[in-house]
C-alpha cells in the first residue's frame, strides 16, 4: 500500500517470513503451555500468535502470514524455545502467572515479548459493516492480458449521469482491493464515505492477488498504471458523467503520472501521500528518517539509511529498477486536471517538505494539503514510525475523509 511494505524488514530488521521445521516428537510440551498464545514485539508494534499444541504453528497477521509452522522445544531450565530456521532468529520464554514473557531475537535485535492466552483481537472501529445504504457488485476488467477483479460500489439511487465515480489505486506491495494492512482496511473506508456522500468508486485486487490474474512481480510502477487505467476506462464504459483517481502511496504518483496523460485525462484526481521526490531520495529520506526517530544521530543515520539502500539495491528485481529511477516531477507539472494533493506532517515514508513541497512548486494549481498529526496511512499518531500503525485503532482520520468528499463533490 505503500513504500513500508517492500523496506520494512531492512529499515526496522522486524519478521518477514518465519518458516521452519515441525514439532519434533521428543519434545514434551507441559499441557499448561497448550494453546493459543498472542502478544505484541515490544518496541516494533508487531503482533505475534502461537498456537502451541501436538505441532507448533505462529501467525504474523500484521504482515498477513498465517499458518507458519515452528519448531517448540523445552529448555533444562523449562524455558520454551521456539526457533525460526528459514532465517536467522527465535523466541524463549517462561510462563509467567498467565503469560508467556521472553525475548525475540532476530538479526542481533533483541525485543521483550509477552504472550497472553487467546487469539489476537484488533479493534478496527472504522471498518464498515453490513448492512450498508449503498450498493456493491464484484466486477472485473481485462487488458493485455491480465483481468483484475474487483468491487463497485454505488450510492443508493445512483445515476451515472450525474454521479462521479473514482478509481482506487494502492500503494507499493501486493494490496488486495481493501489495501488491507495491519487489519486496517483503508479503502473499504473511503468507499464507504464516497458512497454515503453520493459518489461511486472501483477498488480491485493487485495483479496475482485475490481475484486478480498476472504476475505482481513481473510489474513496474507503470505496469500498475495501465491497471489504474484500465480501472478508469472501466468506468467510463459504464458511462459515469465524471470519473477520477484517488491513489495512495505509490497510488497517489500513479495518480500524477494519469494525471499528466493527455490521451487517458481522468477528470481530476487525488494523490494521498503520493512521492514527487525521485525513488532513490526518497528510499535514502525515508529510511533516515525512522533511524533518526529512533535516537541515532543524524550523521549516523544518513550513513546508515545509505547503506540500506545499496543492500537493497543489490536484490535485483523489476520494480525496484524502475523505482529508484523514478522521477514523477515532469508528470506532476504536467498535470491537465483538478489536482488535490494531501500528506499528514508525521508522514517518515513520504516526507512532505520532499514531496508536497515539491507539488506545490510544479503544479501551483492544486490544492496542496498538509494535515498536523498524521501519519503515512493519516492516522493521529505520536511518532509516524511504521510499528504504530498496528496499534492505533483508528484507520484514517474523519478530516481527511471529509475532506476528500466534500473536494470530489465540488469537481
Amino acid at each position: 500500500m505503500n513504500y513500508i511494505a517492500r523496506f520494512l524488514t531492512l529499515a526496522t530488521a522486524i519478521i518477514a517470513f518465519l518458516a521452519c521445521n515441525g514439532l519434533q516428537k521428543q519434545s514434551v510440551i507441559p499441557s499448561e503451555l497448550k494453546g493459543t498464545w498472542s502478544g505484541e514485539i515490544e518496541g516494533l508494534g508487531l503482533a505475534l500468535v502461537l498456537h502451541l499444541e501436538d505441532s507448533c504453528f505462529l501467525d504474523s497477521p500484521d504482515q498477513g502470514a498465517y499458518d507458519l509452522k515452528a519448531k517448540a522445544t523445552m529448555n533444562g531450565d523449562n524455558s520454551l524455545r521456539i526457533k525460526f530456521l528459514d532465517m536467522p532468529g527465535k523466541m524463549t520464554c517462561s510462563l509467567v502467572g498467565d503469560s508467556l514473557v521472553g525475548t525475540f531475537s532476530q538479526m542481533g535485535m533483541k525485543k521483550r515479548i509477552a504472550m497472553g492466552r487467546g487469539e489476537l483481537k484488533r479493534n478496527r472501529p472504522q471498518t464498515p459493516e453490513p448492512p450498508f445504504p449503498y450498493e456493491t457488485e464484484d466486477v472485473s476488467f481485462e487488458h493485455d492480458g491480465v483481468v483484475l477483479s474487483g468491487t463497485l460500489t454505488l450510492p443508493s439511487g445512483y445515476n451515472p449521469e450525474s454521479t462521479k465515480a473514482v478509481v482506487l489505486v494502492s500503494g507499493s506491495g501486493q494490496q488486495n482491493r481493501d489495501e488491507e494492512l495491519m487489519a486496517h482496511k483503508p479503502f473499504a473506508v473511503i468507499a464507504d464515505a464516497l458512497a454515503r456522500n453520493g459518489i461511486a468508486s472501483l477498488r480491485y485486487d493487485d495483479r496475482g492477488c485475490g481475484g486478480s490474474s498476472g504476475v505482481f512481480e513481473e510489474a513496474t510502477t507503470f505496469d500498475f498504471a495501465k491497471d489504474a487505467s484500465a480501472a478508469l476506462e472501466y468506468l467510463r464504459s459504464e458511462r459515469f458523467r465524471k470519473a477520477g483517481i484517488v491513489g495512495h502511496s505509490e497510488g497517489g504518483t500513479i495518480a500524477f503520472i494519469l494525471g499528466a496523460d493527455e490521451e487517458i485525462c481522468p477528470d481530476f484526481i487525488v494523490s494521498l501521500a503520493g512521492m514527487a521526490d525521485r525513488g532513490d531520495s526518497t528510499l535514502i529520506r525515508q529510511m533516515t528518517r525512522m533511524i533518526e526517530l529512533q535516537g541515532a544521530p543524524e550523521k549516523l543515520a544518513g550513513f546508515a539509511a545509505k547503506a540500506a539502500v545499496r543492500k537493497m539495491l543489490k536484490q535485483k528485481n523489476v520494480w525496484m529498477d524502475c523505482f529508484v529511477q523514478l522521477d514523477p516531477a515532469p508528470f506532476v507539472a504536467g498535470i491537465k486536471c483538478p489536482c488535490l494533493a494531501i500528506n499528514g506532517d508525521k508522514d517518515t515514508q513520504v516526507i512532505p517538505e520532499y514531496n508536497l513541497a515539491k507539488v506545490e512548486a510544479l503544479c501551483p494549481s492544486a490544492d496542496c494539503r498538509l494535515y498536523p498529526g498524521l501519519n503515512h496511512l493519516f492516522q493521529h499518531c505520536k511518532t509516524g514510525l511504521s510499528y504504530e500503525y498496528a496499534r492505533i485503532e483508528e484507520t484514517i482520520a474523519p478530516e481527511v475523509l471529509e475532506d476528500i468528499v466534500d473536494w470530489i463533490g465540488l469537481q
